[in-house]
């Protein structure tokens, strides 16, 4: 476990994205989990620089969205839209190398149970890329006691799909950002609280992973 950190979150962003950037370098057949949220947007920026500039190929490499919401009448990929917006738009990743965790046609549970047999079936994860949450949850999952495997969530009348801690943990290279103040307390519940007190903590066992946060979040360790 590597815990670094940096001056602000554009700079956690870029290396973040050095790290990604050298897995991909090193093995064009790279599998990644790409988590969505706010705090990523700096380090998708980056390496959609790097994509534009030459430096990275992603023509072998295969993207697993670690969440997504669970259908509803108009059919959206909501989080998928807000991901390729972020990234894929601006790189050469085509759909036949990018996986969702969403079905229009299957019940939620055995979309679920295809996406993680997937998962397998590919290696599993290369490296993910996770935002902490203020919450202190990873991904969509709420606590420590929930199905290890990919499975529905629900929160405030939201359902997700959501990669589970078994192939987050499995996955050879954690990727862990945090940036901001408000990011803080989650940030020290993660990194010095009790394993049981937040899914993130379970990261803490993972001898790969590395936690990347700026001075903010880092303010309470």
């Amino acid at each position: 476990m590597s815990i670094l950190i940096y001056r602000d979150p554009k700079t956690v962003g870029v290396a973040a994205a050095t790290l990604i950037a050298s897995h991909l370098i090193a093995d064009q057949k790279f599998v990644f989990g790409a988590d969505y949220h706010e705090m990523l947007l700096p380090t998708y920026d980056s390496l959609s620089a790097m994509t534009e500039n030459g430096l990275l190929n992603w023509n072998e490499a295969h993207v697993y969205q670690l969440f997504e919401f669970l259908p509803d009448e108009n059919g959206e990929q909501r989080i998928a839209n807000l991901l390729g917006k972020a990234l894929f738009a601006k790189t050469d990743i085509s759909d036949r190398q990018y996986s969702v965790p969403f079905s229009a046609t299957m019940p939620p549970e055995s979309t679920s149970e295809f996406f993680e047999q997937s998962i397998l079936e590919d290696g599993g994860f290369d490296a993910v890329l996770i935002a902490v949450r203020h919450d202190g949850s990873l991904l969509m999952n709420r606590s420590c006691d929930s199905d290890p495997e990919t499975h529905v969530e629900r929160d405030d009348g939201d359902g997700f799909i959501t990669v589970g801690l078994s192939a987050l943990m499995q996955a050879k290279h954690p990727i862990v950002v945090a940036t901001g103040i408000n990011s803080a307390e989650a940030v020290r519940t993660m990194l010095k609280g009790n394993i049981t007190e937040s899914p993130v903590a379970a990261l803490r066992l993972h001898p790969g992973a590395t936690f990347l946060l700026d001075e903010e979040a880092a303010e309470l360790l």
